[in-house]
């Protein structure tokens, strides 16, 4: 049978086959809404979410900010400290120095009245003994710092 042939045969009018096609075009058009309006929801919550997640992530980023800012004054003070302290300890040590440079000079001195204290007796008694003071005089200038604190 050809198609022709079927389509006399068949039990549908052709009122029937175009109501049939009318009724596929309404159905299709709701469908078309129905997807339309299913894609405008979807959309909808699609921008939401984005807005959220862009929010979120605007949060997250002050909040980053805000941690390495309170970093940095963190490391500055730190860093003032450390200044502080390698100041104080050079400060000290030139304090420890100059005390030792005074005390040193202070024996130096004490040293030099005693020779000459030495020397002025020696000068006094006469003369006739004169090697043997003047070689304690070496010997007094001669001594090691340790020497001197013992006597």
């Amino acid at each position: 049978m050809s198609d022709d042939e079927y389509e006399n045969t068949s039990n549908t009018s052709k009122t029937s086959k175009k109501g049939d096609e009318a009724f596929a075009k309404a159905k299709s058009g709701i469908k078309q809404s129905e997807l339309n309006e299913q894609l405008k929801e979807y959309i909808g919550e699609w921008r939401n979410q984005r807005a959220k997640e862009e929010e979120e992530l605007k949060r997250l980023k002050d909040k980053q900010a805000k941690r390495k800012e309170i970093r940095a004054e963190q490391d500055k003070k730190l860093a003032a400290e450390k200044k502080q302290e390698e100041d104080r300890i050079k400060k000290e040590a030139a304090d420890k120095k100059a005390a030792e440079e005074e005390m040193k000079k202070a024996e130096m001195l004490e040293a030099e009245i005693k020779r000459q204290e030495m020397m002025a007796a020696q000068k006094e008694k006469g003369g006739s003994k004169g090697s043997a003071p003047a070689l304690d005089a070496r010997k007094e200038m001669s001594k090691t710092k340790e020497q001197v604190e013992e006597e």
